[in-house]
């Protein structure tokens, strides 16, 4: 079958957000309020909410200014149970304030002992698609794992707004994939391998060029490629803060044109 290649434009298209949806409300209000007391109110209603979609929200709180927030937000995952785990790890490395490390030790332990096994899925009859994702081919130059941070959770983020959709937990087997495709005959499998490219300074810009490449899963044939680059106008020297919010812009844009053309990999 020849894949599908799918340009750098996009046309978006205004979908309204039912007002039933309060986890989708309260993952807005952790990640856009300017009052930190509204966004720690939320992560602690995600946490109560007993829904998967909450986790990446909340993971996105770990990351907040505010450490009254990002206790919230680990304190909820640990009483939600259903993932969090990896970014929790992630968070507790780069956390700086001794009492945002306690709670973040405390939903570790009742998720699992540190660094044992993967983060649980919910997967379900009503789940449509399947989504696995590999680490990130990075050739940006940078060093460290700041990249793929940025590349991921843009991608999860925008991927848990698709209800159905499931995202595999980080290295399952093939034969675990197996397994749950073949439990629920409805479930399309697909895996995403996300690169990033050098960032280019050139007359006074600063060009982001990243690729989303769609294969079937667990089988890896490949189904298409989102092409996507991004620029940033009268940046004239290295910008660090520039180049992650234009790789995070990237992502978020390719991570949609995936999902809106979605059936054109089935």
């Amino acid at each position: 079958m020849v894949a599908v290649l799918l340009g750098a434009a996009v046309f978006f298209t205004a979908v309204p957000v039912s007002a039933q949806d309060r986890v989708a409300k309260l993952a807005k209000q952790l990640g856009e309020s300017d009052d930190f007391r509204v966004r720690t109110q939320a992560a602690l209603a995600l946490g109560a909410s007993k829904s998967g979609r909450a986790v990446e929200p909340l993971c996105d709180g770990l990351e907040d200014s505010n450490t009254t927030v990002r206790a919230a937000s680990a304190a909820a995952l640990g009483k939600l149970k259903k993932g969090g785990k990896k970014c929790l790890e992630d968070r507790l490395g780069d956390e700086s304030s001794s009492s945002v490390k306690s709670v973040i030790r405390k939903s570790l332990k009742k998720l699992g002992n540190v660094g044992g096994g993967s983060d649980t899925v919910q997967v379900s009859s009503s789940s449509r698609y399947y989504i696995a994702i590999a680490d990130l081919a990075d050739k940006s130059g940078r060093d460290g794992s700041s990249v793929e941070k940025i590349a991921m959770r843009a991608l999860k983020k925008r991927l848990g707004k698709l209800d159905g959709l499931v995202v595999a937990p980080s290295g399952e087997s093939t034969d675990q994939a197996k397994k749950v495709l073949g439990k629920y005959s409805k479930l399309t499998g697909f895996y995403l391998t996300p690169k990033v490219k050098k960032p280019k300074y050139q007359d006074g810009n600063l060009k982001i060029r990243i690729q989303l490449t769609v294969f079937t899963y667990p089988g890896k044939a490949l189904k298409g490629m989102i092409p996507k680059s991004v620029t940033q106008q009268d940046v004239d020297k290295p910008d660090r803060k520039t180049e992650d919010e234009l790789i995070r812009l990237a992502f978020d844009k390719a991570t949609k044109q995936f999902l809106d053309n979605i059936s054109k990999f089935e």
